[in-house]
């Protein structure tokens, strides 16, 4: 996935975007998963909806070249998402399921994969929500570029998964993003927004793919997401893998969701 350099930069406004940042064609509009303020736990979901201010989402997105990438960002309380996007740095665009978003006279094709409650706790979803806009506007003002690794002596910038790092876990120090101690436990090794999904999901208790997995089987998530997570966890162990998804499924959907798993074998990328 995408590199988490830990670089920032200052803003303090918000969401007045117009013009082709904020332009999207939204086409299908899913049923959707949706849960009470209170709620505890993990928490999935297929859409935006009320009461998801905090909830991250991840997407497919092509580029006008025919690249695929992966793309994650953050639900605003308006519904909107808040993101740092190739061409366009930190904006906030309108949600896309399936359809395209108009970045600079360029268009990128979205496909929306799912979303997810970053925290566990209600406390913890409302002290994010709470403060959540001023942190995107922290960034959105200063007009923060798009990168996926920053070089000496260039200007401050963040990839998508950085923006998020940035906005779920907040530090003094603007050039880093105060990571739980589950990611920074281990100095030297390679901390990736993998790592994120699966800190999301409550899997990084566990000690290895095998126990991930079977812990997966249990849980109740949207079928794109249970098979993304399925796929990340089976290069070790494919057999495994591939009876999870099968045992814990269910129906799949009419139009088999595109996995992340081709596009992430490309992009190594870190935290």
């Amino acid at each position: 996935m995408r590199y988490l350099p830990w670089q920032f930069s200052v803003c303090s406004a918000l969401f007045a975007l117009t013009g082709p940042f904020s332009q999207a064609a939204k086409l299908d509009q899913p049923a959707v998963l949706t849960a009470p303020a209170s709620l505890t736990g993990i928490h999935a979901v297929t859409n935006v909806a009320d009461g998801q201010a905090g909830y991250v989402h991840y997407f497919l997105i092509t580029h006008p070249d025919g690249t695929p990438e992966d793309q994650v960002g953050i639900e605003l309380e308006d519904q909107r998402i808040a993101w740092s996007f190739p061409g366009a740095g930190v904006i906030v665009s309108e949600f896309v399921r399936n359809g395209a978003l108009d970045i600079a006279g360029k268009t990128f094709f979205i496909e929306h994969l799912h979303g997810i409650r970053p925290f566990r706790t209600a406390g913890e979803m409302q002290s994010l929500r709470k403060d959540l806009s001023r942190r995107v506007a922290y960034w959105v003002d200063e007009e923060t570029p798009y990168c996926i690794f920053r070089q000496p002596g260039e200007r401050l910038c963040l990839n998508c998964g950085d923006f998020v790092a940035h906005i779920l876990f907040p530090a003094t120090n603007t050039l880093m993003a105060g990571l739980p101690a589950e990611f920074t436990r281990n100095p030297g090794n390679m901390v990736t927004a993998d790592d994120l999904l699966i800190y999301m999901l409550g899997l990084h208790k566990l000690p290895d793919a095998k126990t991930r997995l079977q812990k997966l089987a249990t849980m109740d998530l949207p079928y794109s997401l249970r098979r993304d997570v399925a796929e990340m966890l089976q290069a070790d162990q494919p057999a495994l893998a591939a009876a999870t998804e099968a045992s814990t499924a269910g129906p799949a959907p009419a139009r088999k969701p595109v996995s992340r798993i081709a596009i992430r074998r490309t992009q190594s990328r870190r935290l």
